[in-house]
């Protein structure tokens, strides 16, 4: 199935606000979201993203910060192939 998503509309995202992030003491953070993203941008930079907010994630922000929808990676609870099992 194909994303839908144009390409290129991420990168014209803004940065999240302030009060969307906040700090994390545990290993609940942006970069074990399932629903974060990276993409490479049209200057071959990392862009980090967040398709429920629909905005960028500043750099270093993926690993020590989490919104109120951080949800557990799917692959923890499944498996990485869980067809085969």
């Amino acid at each position: 199935m194909a994303d839908a998503r144009p390409v290129g509309v991420a990168e014209e995202w803004g940065y999240l606000d302030g009060g969307v992030l906040r700090p994390a003491r545990t290993g609940a953070v942006c970069i074990t979201c399932q629903h974060f993203r990276y993409e490479v941008g049209s200057q071959c930079v990392t862009v980090l993203t967040c398709p429920i907010h629909q905005g960028l994630i500043p750099q270093g922000e993926h690993l020590t910060k989490r919104c109120r929808q951080w949800m557990a990676r799917r692959e923890l609870a499944v498996g990485w192939c869980p067809e085969v099992g």
